[in-house]
């Protein structure tokens, strides 16, 4: 009888997408979405059919590939004083190479917390990693920004691009550049989404839901957009980089996307 219901059991499992089988801990994916890309980062590799490099020079970093590393289930984006292209410093990130139209976003992530560099979960379309203004700009999701001089704020919003020269931004928080996040960033995980529709876009921390965008069909291009994880220098006015921290890491736990389930 055992062995009867095991083989029932196989049968029933095969017959199932892997994608419903999966849960990832610590994700919160609203309702009627179904698991369709993701990475864990197991191994001791970044998995190059999945994902691509930030290689620009921009803010106060140069960004290498050497930065990025997968160790002990995470994906490590290093941040370090080293002289590379021009800069002082270098960051990294990675560009899933799969781009992705409307559904839910979302990377479960713990944060650099010393002073001077740009952290960012978020969407745009990609020719490659070495420029973030690529011809086709158009739509940019940006699920969080993050400046470590204040790990308890962030950014939430949205840039509808009009050519690499001019985009129309949209904020959670009109008027102020970071609104409190309610978290400690830096101390812990906490998982990041965004929900890509087809009239707005809605933003999440740790499954709650923070904000809503109006993006409707009739502004921009509403394009297929690729995940990007980065973490760049950005020393401005009143922030320098606090050598004494660095190296620095973002550890990412899993980055995923959830496509809505068919109906029937």
């Amino acid at each position: 009888m055992r062995i009867e219901l095991a083989a029932v059991t196989l049968a029933v499992m095969m017959t199932i997408p892997l994608s419903a089988q999966t849960r990832l801990r610590g994700s919160f994916p609203p309702p009627g979405y179904v698991l369709d890309w993701w990475d864990e980062f197991d191994g001791n590799f970044l998995d190059d059919a999945k994902w691509m490099y930030r290689t620009d020079v921009k803010g106060s970093s140069s960004q290498t590939p050497t930065n990025v590393t997968v160790s002990a289930g995470n994906l490590v984006i290093w941040m370090r004083k080293q002289n590379d292209r021009g800069k002082r410093y270098t960051g990294g990130g990675v560009i899933s190479r799969r781009p992705f139209h409307f559904g839910y976003f979302e990377a479960r992530a713990k944060l650099f917390g010393g002073a001077g560099w740009h952290q960012s979960i978020w969407a745009m379309a990609a020719t490659d990693g070495s420029t973030t203004y690529p011809p086709n700009i158009s739509t940019e999701i940006d699920g969080l920004e993050f400046d470590s001089d204040t790990p308890w704020k962030g950014r939430m919003g949205l840039i509808i691009w009009h050519g690499p020269s001019h985009g129309e931004n949209r904020s959670c928080t009109p008027g102020v550049s970071r609104g409190p996040l309610g978290v400690d960033a830096s101390s812990g995980f906490h998982t990041y989404g965004f929900e890509y529709l087809e009239q707005e876009v809605k933003y999440y921390l740790d499954g709650d839901l923070r904000c809503v965008l109006k993006y409707p069909l009739s502004e921009g291009k509403h394009d297929f957009i690729n995940l990007w994880l980065t973490a760049i220098g950005y020393e401005r006015p009143g922030v320098v980089i606090d050598t004494s921290k660095l190296p620095g890491q973002m550890l990412v736990d899993f980055a995923a996307f959830y496509r809505k389930e068919k109906s029937h």
